[in-house]
């Protein structure tokens, strides 16, 4: 409850003015999207990056942000950290959203929220290019899924707040560890 009261008085200040007011809800339209980065970090100081842990105990770090629009597709990224479950670096790199595969609108605004303000939960095909530390020069690629879930609006039940990611025939991050997302809806 205390990021929402941060995020709403925080965010209030920069939608009040030349916003126009998103729909009640977010099925359709374009949307900006945050994962550990933006405006989200201003809100406290665990909401960047975004983490997410794998069944081995390995975890993903991810600072990225971008556009969707529902009919079209999605576009944006950042840079990610991977790390084993004792910490020790394994690769860094960064992360591009190469489409939008289904948006799951949870509402706009409400909780005091502006109504420019989503929740939801999207699902990216994103591609990786990353650096392991054992040979920074190498570059390795994958292909993944990468989630974001905000909690604004009217969420189901089990939603969780954060970022997953499964990378292709690698490895999948599927819990959400800590982090902060968001949609604002553009149109």
């Amino acid at each position: 409850m205390r990021r929402f009261l941060l995020l709403a008085s925080t965010l209030s200040l920069l939608f009040l003015s030349g916003t126009q007011a998103a729909q009640a809800t977010a099925g359709s339209g374009t949307f900006h999207w945050e994962a550990g980065a933006g405006i989200v970090c201003s809100v406290e100081a665990t909401a960047c990056p975004d983490v997410a842990r794998a069944s081995n105990g390995d975890t993903f770090s991810l600072m990225a942000q971008g556009d969707l629009d529902t009919a079209k597709g999605a576009s944006g990224g950042g840079t990610f950290e991977h790390r084993t479950a004792a910490g020790t670096l394994v690769a860094t790199g960064t992360l591009t959203a190469t489409g939008l595969l289904t948006f799951i609108p949870y509402g706009c605004g409400g909780g005091g929220f502006p109504p420019s303000l989503c929740g939801g939960r999207a699902a990216l095909a994103v591609h990786l290019v990353a650096h392991p530390a054992s040979n920074p020069t190498a570059t390795v690629q994958a292909d993944g899924i990468l989630e974001v879930e905000c909690l604004i609006g009217n969420p189901p039940g089990g939603a969780m707040e954060g970022i997953r990611l499964n990378v292709k025939d690698l490895i999948n991050f599927n819990k959400s560890v800590i982090g902060d997302t968001l949609f604002i809806q553009t149109s």
